[in-house]
């Protein structure tokens, strides 16, 4: 009698040892499977914030792109200007006739500097607000 009694005794501790090995497995896989959860939210939205970043530096290097573009046509034009107006200088002498008429030479000079001047403060000066 006295060894069955412990015979059931000594299983249901064992048996209640097992259910509580069990429940504190379960809710530390739960806690676990919490924590993942959390995690993986917020990695979702690491990942939609860096698509939205990626889209965005997409789009600004076609921006970019295209402003260059424009950019090297215009130094294009420019240097196309640059060389003509070589070309033109190596045409004249104008040493030569600097000394030959040096009153005619100095008022196309001025006439010149006075309008890169005037074109140069049009350019730089600062926007009017009304």
């Amino acid at each position: 009698m006295f060894g069955s009694l412990k015979l059931t005794l000594i299983f249901g501790v064992l048996i209640a040892g097992l259910v509580g090995g069990f429940v504190l497995y379960y809710k530390d896989t739960q806690n676990r499977l919490k924590v993942l959860q959390e995690n993986n939210a917020k990695l979702e939205t690491a990942v939609q914030t860096q698509s939205q970043t990626i889209d965005v530096l997409q789009s600004d290097a076609k921006k970019f792109a295209e402003l260059n573009s424009k950019l090297r046509l215009k130094l294009d034009d420019a240097e196309k200007d640059k060389d003509e107006l070589y070309k033109k200088l190596q045409r004249h002498d104008l040493t030569r006739k600097a000394i030959r008429k040096p009153g005619l030479m100095e008022k196309i000079f001025n006439k010149g500097t006075q309008k890169e001047f005037k074109d140069l403060e049009d350019i730089t000066k600062r926007p009017e607000v009304n």
